[in-house]
Parts: C-alpha cells; sequence; structure tokens
C-alpha cells in the first residue's frame, strides 16, 4: 500500500508519538509498503526506506497554526501523493487533524490515532469538539489503550479500535547484569504533566526505608523541571544519589536498564506507558500509578507495584527497593505475556486498520451516488 503519516510530533522531538511514528514507519516499509510521512517539524529525521517532508506551514510554537485556508496546499500534496490511506497521529496536532480534513474531501482512505487521554473535564470538552468537528471524518479511529479507547469512544460517539504502541521486544531483552546497591531508574521528559518531582520524593523514601544503605536513582530524560529537581534533590537530602542523564538514546536507555534495580514512573495521566513496556520488556519491575494505560501494562505484585495517588507511590517504590524477594518474582515475570505488543504483531493490525479504512470508503463512495 501507499501509506502516508501525518502528524505535527516526528524525532528529533522526544516523545512517545514521534518514536511510535517513527518505528511504525520503519517497520511498514520493511514489510514492502510505500510510506511518504508529512510533519511539520524542523529538520526532520529521515528514515531509511521511508520518504520524511517537511511542510512548511506557519507555527505556533511546535504545532501548525490552526488555519482552514492552508487545507487546499494540504489537499494539493495528498492528490499529488495518491495515497491508498492516510493515517495522522495526534489528538491536539492541528497537522493531523488538517490532513484527516483534507483526506475526506478527496475521499482518501484515513486512519485517526489518539495517543492521549482527554482528561481532567476541560480536556475532553477540548476533545469533543476536535473529534466531532475533525477527526471523525477519518474512516477509523485507534487509540493506544483501554482507557483511551473508552475516552475517545465517550468523546467521539463513535466506535473506536485499540491498537496498542509497539516495540521491538528482541532490542529491549538485553543481558541483565546485577549492580551493587539498589537502582532505581527512571525514563521520562521532565515536564509538569509527567510528575517528575515525585520520583525524588520517592527516592527520600527509599533512603529512609533502607537506613540510608546504598541507593541511588538515575534520571533518562531533559526538559524544563531538571532545576527543580536538582533543588528538591538538595533540600531533601539526597543531591549525591541523583543522577540526571539528560536526553538518552534508545540503546544508552537499553544499558540503564540492564542493572535497573526497577523502574518508577510517577505519571498520573498516561495514556499508554512506553517507557512501561520497554521497561518489562528489559526484564525489569515497575512502580506506576494506576491510571490510565498502564493496567494494560502492569499487573499488581506480578510486574511490579500500583499505587493509587502519590503517597502511595512513594512507599511503593521503597517497598519495592526493600524487598528483593519481590523484585526476583515481578522481574521474572516482566518479560513473560509481551508478544501482542511486538512490533511484528502490531504492524498486523495497523495493516488491518488500513484495510477497514479503504473498505469503508469505498462503501462511503458508493453511497454517495
Amino acid at each position: 500500500m501507499r501509506v502516508v503519516l501525518a502528524s505535527d510530533w516526528w524525532p528529533p522531538r522526544l516523545g512517545g508519538i514521534e518514536s511510535q511514528m517513527a518505528d511504525l514507519a520503519g517497520v511498514l516499509a520493511s514489510r514492502g509498503h510505500q510510506v511518504h510521512v508529512l510533519t511539520t517539524t524542523d529538520n526532520p529525521v529521515p528514515i531509511p526506506g521511508v520518504a520524511v517532508e517537511r511542510v512548511p506551514l506557519p507555527k505556533i510554537g511546535h504545532l501548525a497554526a490552526p488555519d482552514p485556508r492552508r487545507l487546499r496546499d494540504i489537499a494539493n500534496r495528498l492528490e499529488q501523493l495518491t495515497p491508498d490511506v492516510m493515517h495522522a497521529h495526534g489528538m491536539f496536532s492541528s497537522f493531523a487533524l488538517g490532513t484527516t480534513v483534507a483526506a475526506h474531501r478527496l475521499g482518501v482512505p484515513s486512519v485517526f490515532t489518539v495517543h492521549s487521554l482527554l482528561r481532567p473535564w476541560p480536556v475532553f470538552l477540548g476533545g469533543c469538539a476536535l473529534l466531532r468537528m475533525f477527526a471523525n471524518r477519518a474512516d477509523v479511529l485507534t487509540a493506544v489503550s483501554a482507557a483511551t479507547v473508552r475516552d475517545v469512544a465517550r468523546a467521539s460517539g463513535r466506535d473506536v479500535v485499540r491498537v496498542p504502541n509497539g516495540v521491538h521486544l528482541a532490542d529491549w531483552r538485553t543481558a541483565r547484569h546485577a549492580a551493587a546497591g539498589v537502582r532505581l531508574v527512571a525514563v521520562t521528559r521532565l515536564v509538569p504533566k509527567k510528575s517528575p518531582i515525585d520520583l525524588v520524593y520517592a527516592l527520600r523514601e527509599t533512603v529512609t526505608r533502607l537506613n540510608g544503605a546504598d541507593v541511588t536513582m538515575t534520571i533518562a530524560g531533559d526538559g524544563p523541571e531538571r532545576s527543580k529537581l536538582e533543588c528538591a534533590a538538595a533540600a531533601l537530602g539526597v543531591a549525591d544519589r541523583l543522577r540526571l542523564l539528560g536526553r538518552c538514546s534508545r540503546e544508552q536507555i537499553q544499558s540503564l536498564l540492564g542493572s535497573a534495580s526497577l523502574l518508577a514512573h510517577p505519571v498520573r495521566l498516561e495514556a499508554f506507558g512506553l517507557a512501561i513496556l520497554e521497561a518489562r520488556a528489559a526484564g525489569v519491575p515497575v512502580v506506576a500509578m494506576a491510571t490510565g494505560g498502564v493496567p494494560d501494562l502492569v499487573e499488581h505484585r506480578q510486574h511490579g507495584l500500583l499505587a493509587g495517588n502519590r503517597r502511595e507511590f512513594y512507599a511503593a517504590v521503597a517497598e519495592l527497593a526493600a524487598d528483593e524477594g519481590l523484585r526476583r518474582l515481578c522481574a521474572d515475570n516482566a518479560a513473560r505475556g509481551l508478544d501482542a505488543f511486538d512490533w511484528s504483531n502490531v504492524v498486523i493490525q495497523h495493516e488491518a486498520t488500513y484495510a477497514r479504512a479503504v473498505d469503508l470508503a469505498r462503501r462511503r463512495a458508493r453511497g454517495s451516488r
């Protein structure tokens, strides 16, 4: 098939949508599809076997400026590419929404994927408006977790297909090597919505629980909250136990997980939890919040511990750090039962949604005659 992927988000920008789109593009190309990426990201990273094109639209920050007058330009580019299906990503990507409207006007089969929870209430209302005005013109709506499917179905009034995020499981099954002491690890952007400050408090709780034993926390990721974390660590007396690595490559994260005692993931509104999936694939126990898409990935006391609030999260990190037997049990279970998330299976689900979109678009065209 000739597949166009469209979104404001693409590497070198960091985030789950960016990494998933890049992986999807590469896997589709490896299966013989012709893949063309349209993005507004500056200096987009090329992918072997994939055409990656920056669309020079006016932007507000990192997103294309909402401007209905640009729909004709987008439609003209889609006409030139003659895709069999157009796949847009990102509930709050104005470019993704615009390409969906343009595809509908041209009669191009389309899929729209939501990677976000529509919470709290103001976000849900905004999602309702965007879905019903724009994204609902896609032939198929998909979302990445059971919780996201429920949110999008409620907001759109339509059936929504769950297609999870994917990983190349073999790449994450790196050799585990024991490290001295307890090594807490987090992989997250240091932005307020990811609650990174809770990692510092969890570190302090763990140090207290283990009576000052050899405990460290290493955080892979960067963002505007970095200085706040450094100040909090100094105030709480754990600055010498906190390592902030900044932005890390996928290979660096794999190496980091190889010696991790557990992954701490404090995000309270997580649509999926790609870092959790990667940690499990690497055989690392997880402590996370029991909200959003996380319960799709973590069974309490089987793959790690789930917490209901911030204080429970701090206590859960300390408990798992202190209980070597529970850590060993969760580590043994972590990498099991993940085949549904391997790209070899996830891409088949994407292909099925494309086939469904093509079929629905044909029916719509016949019905309009």
